[in-house]
């Protein structure tokens, strides 16, 4: 995850430049899983992240997205987070 927050760091940075959306979903989500491991973090949980460090409005798939693939290879876990 180094690279990432490299990543995020430099394009925030820059004056001027617009961050990727995509990345700053993926930021956020890396922290939602670091900082809500019980219960598990959800895209709102990620959405509430990205507005808070980001100053980022995302949508809900694009949240959705970032967790599914902060969170690695699915494995037996149920949809839904149930």
């Amino acid at each position: 995850m180094a690279g990432l927050w490299h990543q995020v760091l430099r394009t925030m940075s820059q004056p001027g430049a617009a961050p990727d959306d995509d990345l700053l979903a993926r930021a956020a989500a890396d922290i939602a899983l670091r900082d809500h491991p019980h219960p598990p973090a959800d895209a709102e949980t990620v959405l509430a992240i990205a507005r808070a460090e980001f100053a980022a409005v995302l949508s809900l798939g694009q949240a959705q997205e970032a967790l599914d693939l902060a969170r690695g290879p699915k494995t037996d876990r149920h949809m839904g987070g149930g």
